[in-house]
């Protein structure tokens, strides 16, 4: 009787832990298009918005992933990140 008790609670914790993955997982069904544009070339780039990380976008397009850093570009779309201000440095 015991041993089908921990088995039961085992697999609930199992089920729960698998749940909590799958929710915190990104994926791109949720992914939201964006478009990027050289200010100083007026070149335009667009796919889904991957991740935001190092102070760049990253996106897929459809010749596979682009990392752009987020201050040689302007960005339209929903998953847009506004890039912290850079500090200036007086002498």
């Amino acid at each position: 009787m015991l041993s089908i008790r921990l088995v039961s609670v085992n697999s609930v914790i199992s089920s729960v832990l698998l749940s909590v993955v799958a929710l915190i997982s990104p994926s791109n069904v949720s992914a939201e298009p964006i478009t990027l544009t050289f200010e100083a070339h007026g070149f335009t780039v667009s796919g889904e918005f991957l991740e935001y990380s190092q102070d760049g976008y990253v996106l897929l397009t459809e010749n596979g992933t682009l990392r752009v850093p987020a201050a040689m570009v302007s960005c339209e779309g929903a998953a847009c990140v506004e890039p912290a201000p850079t500090a200036a440095i007086e002498s």
